[in-house]
């Protein structure tokens, strides 16, 4: 299995791959995390280099994106917001989505960046790290807030990385999520 950027050509097979996988669960029909997919490209908050699929034998089993994250309009050269995060229902509770979320912290640290939000299931998340965000002092916004506080989580990419960041995550900036 390889991590590699999606190309181009690529983002409407991607987008469809989201909506698949998403469409499958019992929280979504799988259309907001396609239009997020698209709307995170459209943004300057994009990183080509951080949009990523996981692939075995030529097969893309896995996409997720990090993008860059303003929290409370500040610090989006510094933070990363992981989402959406999928992997082929048949490769699902293999290890495809810890290998995919291992390089991509990998990356995003080598490539200096202080920290990742990610609003999901703190069980799982948890395993990579993350901690609730309100441990480094990032809140949900009054105007999206996640099902619970601990479904809105934060990791550190360096020794301290989130010592000087605090604010507010608000997802409005992408229209696929307001609430």
């Amino acid at each position: 299995m390889i991590i590699r950027a999606v190309k181009k050509e690529e983002y409407r097979l991607i987008e469809d791959f989201v909506y698949e996988i998403f469409k499958n669960t019992n929280y979504s029909d799988g259309a907001v995390e396609k239009s997020l997919v698209r709307e995170i490209r459209e943004k300057q908050y994009y990183i080509p280099q951080l949009d990523l699929v996981a692939e075995e034998r030529g097969e893309i089993i896995g996409h997720f994106m990090l993008s860059k994250f303003p929290l409370s309009n500040e610090d989006e050269n510094e933070m990363l917001m992981l989402s959406p995060v999928s992997v082929a229902i048949h490769k699902q509770r293999q290890g495809v989505g810890k290998f995919m979320l291992q390089e991509g912290i990998k990356l995003a640290s080598n490539m200096g960046f202080k920290g990742i939000i990610v609003e999901g299931d703190f069980n799982y998340y948890r395993r990579f790290g993350f901690k609730t965000s309100t441990e480094f002092g990032i809140f949900a916004s009054k105007k999206n807030l996640p099902p619970t506080a601990e479904n809105l989580m934060a990791l550190e990419l360096c020794e301290n990385g989130l010592a000087n960041i605090s604010g507010e995550v608000d997802y409005s900036i992408y229209h696929s999520l307001k609430h």
